[in-house]
C-alpha cells in the first residue's frame, strides 16, 4: 500500500451514535480490531476473540490514506473510532487522523472532522493523539466482566491511566451496569480515583430491547439519586445485536 501507515479495521459504517454525551448524532464509526481485555459480556468479541472468530475473515487492513477517502466519501463529519481498543494502534491512528482534520480544515473551517474515541481506558493516549480527539468515551470495566479470571488486574492498570484520563476535560467515564452489586463497585471506583460525577454515565449491559429496558429502569432511579447521567444504548434497542448498526 506504497508504504502508508496501515490500520487493522474490523468495520466501517454510517449510523447514529447510540451512547455517551452525543446519543443520536449521525456519524460515522470505524471499529478498529484487537483488544486487550477479555469482557465476558462484550458484543464485539469478533473484534479480538480468535478462538471463536476467524482472524483472516475479520481484520481488514487499510492503509490511511484509503481509510480517509472512505471517510471523505461520508456526508457525516462526526467520526466515532471504537472497537475493540482503538489505542492500541493510535500511533497509525495519529496519522489518520492527522489528515482527517487537514483535509476538513482545508475544505472550511467550519466543517472540520468532530472525532470521538471510544476506549476501555486501559491504555495512555500521547499528546499527539490528545491533541487531535475532540471527545473522549472512557468505559472502565468493573469486575462484572470477569477479566480477573483471564487474569488481568484491572485495579493494576487503572491506577495509572484512570488519574490520567480524569484530568482531560473532554472525557466522560461510562460504566457498564448489570447488577445491584455493581452500583457498590461503582462508589468505591468514583471515590478511589476522584471521578467527578458530571463526567460519569451509567448504561445497563444488554444486548436486548427487553434487557435494556428492564435493567435501566433501577439504573435511572439511582443515576437520579445520585445526580449522574444516563445513557440507553439506542443501537439496541433499535436494531438488537446486529452488526454494522
Amino acid at each position: 500500500m506504497d508504504g502508508q501507515p496501515i490500520l487493522k479495521i474490523s468495520e466501517f459504517f454510517d449510523s447514529i451514535q447510540g451512547e455517551g454525551p452525543y446519543a443520536g448524532t449521525p456519524c460515522v464509526f470505524l471499529r478498529l480490531a484487537t483488544c486487550n481485555l477479555k469482557c465476558s459480556w462484550c458484543d464485539t468479541k469478533y473484534t479480538w476473540d480468535w478462538e471463536n472468530y476467524d482472524i483472516s475473515t475479520e481484520i481488514k487492513e487499510t492503509g490511511i490514506c484509503e481509510m480517509a477517502e472512505k471517510i471523505s466519501l461520508s456526508d457525516k463529519k462526526h467520526v466515532v473510532i471504537t472497537g475493540g481498543e482503538p489505542l492500541l494502534q493510535q500511533a497509525i491512528l495519529v496519522s489518520l487522523l492527522s489528515l482527517l482534520k487537514r483535509t476538513g480544515e482545508n475544505e472550511n473551517k467550519s466543517n472540520a472532522y468532530f472525532i470521538e474515541i471510544e476506549t476501555n481506558g486501559t491504555v495512555i493516549p500521547k499528546k499527539e493523539m490528545i491533541d487531535l480527539v475532540d471527545q473522549w468515551n472512557v468505559s472502565p470495566k468493573t469486575s462484572n466482566s470477569h477479566n480477573d479470571q483471564k487474569g488481568i488486574d484491572l485495579d493494576k492498570i487503572y491506577e495509572k491511566s484512570l488519574l490520567f484520563y480524569k484530568d482531560l476535560r473532554n472525557a466522560s467515564f461510562k460504566f457498564v451496569i448489570d447488577n445491584l452489586e455493581d452500583l457498590v463497585e461503582l462508589e468505591k471506583i468514583l471515590k478511589k480515583y476522584d471521578l467527578p460525577k458530571g463526567q460519569v454515565i451509567l448504561m445497563p449491559q444488554g444486548t436486548t430491547k427487553e434487557s435494556m429496558l428492564d435493567k435501566s429502569r433501577w439504573i435511572i432511579n439511582y443515576a437520579k439519586k445520585n445526580n449522574i447521567a444516563f445513557s440507553t444504548r439506542l443501537q439496541v434497542l433499535l436494531w438488537g445485536n446486529q452488526r454494522g448498526k
